[in-house]
């Protein structure tokens, strides 16, 4: 090796070491005033309270008759799905938005475009639009496809509580 090699390499790596060091601060890091500042009567909180020590005999928690909420317990009793009961299934979530005006035009056309039920739900702080009942993934994808075809590209199935009575109308139709 030359001299001019071994010099550079010397160089090389003292700027290395110095960039490494560089970057290594002295100083302990501090949280900003003013985020204490905030805070009115900062000094004055007291954190002492126990949860533990509430007293809450008085609540009463009664037995509740559970909804089905599986396909297989409305296919075994068909009285249930006469019900207007809420269980898990699918719908589909056409758009997803902050905007409460750009959310009701598009359930007004998803109205149009569609022989589904469509749902404006506020979840904040986005305004969802949804289409469907559905008791099973397989069918709720069905609709999905249709409405990527009828212009939806962001629609995608989602699993949330449907009205039961509604999920089980169209299967009647079908047959």
């Amino acid at each position: 090796m030359s001299v001019h090699m071994i010099r550079l390499i010397q160089a090389i790596a003292i700027l290395v070491a110095c960039l490494f060091l560089g970057c290594a601060s002295p100083k302990p890091a501090k949280r900003p005033a003013a985020e204490i500042g905030a805070i009115r009567n900062f000094e004055q909180m007291n954190e002492d309270f126990d949860p533990t020590a509430l007293s809450d005999d008085d609540i009463r928690i009664e037995d509740v008759n559970v909804t089905p909420t599986s396909p297989e317990d409305v296919a075994d009793n068909p009285d249930l799905a006469a019900k207007d009961s809420l269980v898990t299934g699918y719908r589909i979530q056409l758009r997803q938005t902050e905007d409460a005006e750009e959310a009701k035009n598009v359930q007004k056309d998803a109205i149009l475009r569609f022989n589904y039920d469509v749902y404006r739900v506020f979840d904040p702080p986005f305004y969802k639009v949804r289409v469907g009942d559905f008791l099973n993934w397989y069918d709720a994808e069905k609709l999905q496809k249709l409405a990527i075809q009828k212009g939806y590209h962001e629609a995608w199935v989602i699993r949330t509580k449907v009205n039961l009575k509604k999920a089980t109308k169209w299967m009647e139709e079908l047959q």
